[in-house]
């Protein structure tokens, strides 16, 4: 009698327990995966159904450097910041200035700077059709001494 007690009240304190860790970790994600806190920097034209959007980070403070977060997508018309919240950066770094151009399928980028991250694969849907180009990426580093 006592021990079928024991096991009762061990059960229930367990689900107790793994429910909260459930919902603490649920709740973790959530406040985790809110879009960035950029706006908008440019947007560029780079083949006929292949657009360049790079963002702003707009928290960083004076002791943060600048980041930019390079988007590929189809032409976007209206909140261009939500929708670009939904996918990933190709490439983050801490200048705008990369050279990117767009040849049929292929995206060429070339930047000086400090790169965060990069991805060689971006994909999108124009309409129906899903789009996933080339990215052809050369970086040159800069110096830590200057």
């Amino acid at each position: 009698m006592q021990r079928e007690m024991v096991i009762k009240w061990a059960h229930g304190l367990l689900t107790t327990v793994l429910f909260i860790a459930v919902g603490s970790f649920s709740l973790y994600q959530y406040i985790m995966s809110k879009p960035y806190d950029d706006s908008l920097y440019s947007q560029k034209q780079l083949t006929e159904n292949i657009w360049l959007y790079v963002t702003e980070y707009k928290s960083s403070g004076a002791t943060d450097s600048d980041v930019y977060r390079y988007y590929l997508n189809n032409k976007i018309d209206d909140n261009i910041i939500g929708i670009l919240g939904k996918s990933s950066p190709f490439l983050t770094a801490d200048k705008a200035n990369a050279e990117v151009s767009g040849e049929d399928n292929i995206v060429k980028v070339s930047i000086i700077g400090r790169v965060y991250s990069f991805n060689n694969s971006a994909f999108f849907y124009d309409k129906e059709t899903p789009v996933m180009p080339t990215i052809d990426f050369r970086a040159k580093g800069i110096s830590a001494w200057k």
